[in-house]
């Protein structure tokens, strides 16, 4: 399956083109893609528009690596102990620089693919069925939880809420995936529009956060080109051990920010963060911690940058 990395950083990328092969799809100069390339191609442009260069296309792929890899381990967790199999995964080596199955770009700088299959993946989860709008809880752990409890919310294209929100109480037994309640796609929602689920503890503690574009078609996804700019703002601040920071990302516009991607700025050494690849609604902000490498060269103190696919990048 084709992925997209965040960093293009072959020599001679800022002019590379994207060019279809025969079965594959060539990214850059001259670099292999997958057997079904050309079917990658046309997902990201039926979603989000035709790109006309590799950078482009790499900003607008995010959006379907991480959909498409949450999706996979949210059908696992759908079916599990009803006959799912284990997904196969083969990734390369990332110093090949190739859009097959890659979660980590030229510079180990990780992309939307990976983070998610890593939302896909936690111990403690919520999901939402991308058919009938069935929100699912998956309980991964050795330890049952009394009293979590559930919600969603629909919101606009202005990040403006839709409706009341949706909530239920439930214990969650280990090893086990239940269904809480159900959000349908009606007709009298908006063709695109936010459903954010959460998944608290008894005591209020977030343990899973979970962002939905849903969309009729394709082609309505386009609606987020529409989007209007935001500015971001980051603040960092020590983590309490040695090779890690805490960043709080701020969305300061109107309107919500998409696919916000917090890293450590360049030439620093590519990092971990908890979390990414997060939507923010006008006003919000989150906490990403983000973990590099002891000795890998990063400053005391390195400078964070936060994008967003309708914001300029901000630094702290």
């Amino acid at each position: 399956m084709p992925k997209n990395p965040t960093s293009l950083s072959r020599p001679g990328a800022a002019a590379a083109r994207i060019v279809p092969h025969g079965g594959e799809t060539v990214v850059g100069h001259g670099a292999p893609g997958g057997p079904r390339g050309e079917g990658y191609l046309r997902a990201v442009a039926d979603r989000l528009g035709t790109s006309t260069s590799a950078q482009e296309l790499s900003r607008k792929a995010q959006f379907v690596d991480y959909e498409s890899m949450r999706a996979m381990f949210e059908a696992w967790n759908a079916r599990m102990r009803r006959g799912a199999a284990t997904p196969p995964f083969a990734l390369p080596h990332p110093a090949r620089h190739t859009p097959v199955w890659p979660v980590c770009g030229h510079g180990l700088d990780v992309s939307g693919g990976f983070y998610g299959a890593r939302k896909g993946c936690e111990p403690l989860h919520v999901q939402a069925d991308r058919v009938d709008g069935t929100v699912l809880t998956a309980n991964h752990t050795a330890t049952a939880l009394r009293g979590a409890k559930v919600a969603a919310q629909l919101y606009d294209l202005g990040g403006r809420p839709i409706g009341a929100p949706s909530a239920r109480t439930a214990d969650l037994a280990a090893g086990s995936v239940s269904a809480a309640f159900a959000v349908p796609f009606s007709r009298a929602l908006p063709a695109t529009h936010l459903l954010r689920l959460r998944l608290t503890d008894a005591d209020g503690r977030l343990l899973s956060a979970n962002d939905y574009w849903r969309y009729r078609t394709p082609t309505d996804m386009r609606a987020l080109n529409g989007l209007p700019h935001v500015r971001l703002s980051v603040a960092v601040r020590p983590a309490g051990q040695a090779a890690a920071l805490i960043a709080t990302v701020a969305n300061t516009g109107a309107a919500p920010a998409a696919t916000v991607r917090v890293s450590l700025a360049d030439p620093a050494p590519p990092a971990l963060a908890d979390d990414n690849c997060l939507w923010l609604l006008p006003g919000e902000s989150r906490e990403v911690t983000l973990r590099w490498r002891t000795g890998a060269g990063a400053e005391p103190a390195p400078t964070v940058v936060a994008r967003a696919y309708n914001a300029l990048p901000a630094t702290s």
